[in-house]
């Protein structure tokens, strides 16, 4: 019945929809010539739309829900990461084999002041 299966449909034709089908439940002689399109029909598939958004926006909460606890415990893990190599320095030194070992530069390897242009041209 439906043709487009990829697709949402608006929430505004969605509304207009939903006015449409409880009007014609409303309808005291209602009786299509095709039986497809049953007042029956019609209110299972009213209940049926709403029992999905139900069950979508309750899933979509969870996700949030899941995601602020994500966000929180990914930012209490890089503090506790960025506080360990504070720990590293203050421990073994700014200049020690064991600060490599995280990635970070020794102090007698930084280079220090501005990035000179044509450095690597030698001076006539």
């Amino acid at each position: 019945m439906a043709k487009r299966t990829t697709t949402r449909v608006t929430q505004r034709v969605l509304t207009q929809d939903k006015q449409i089908a409880t009007a014609v439940l409303t309808l005291k002689d209602y009786n299509p010539a095709n039986k497809e399109f049953t007042a029956q029909r019609l209110r299972e598939a009213l209940k049926e739309l709403e029992e999905a958004t139900a069950a979508e926006q309750k899933a979509l909460e969870a996700v949030a829900k899941a995601r602020e606890a994500s966000v929180r415990i990914e930012g209490e893990f890089h503090e506790l990461v960025l506080g360990t190599k504070r720990q590293v320095l203050a421990q073994y030194g700014d200049d020690s084999d064991e600060i490599t070992r995280l990635g970070m530069k020794k102090k007698s390897e930084r280079k220090y002041g501005r990035p000179r242009k044509g450095a690597s041209n030698e001076r006539s």
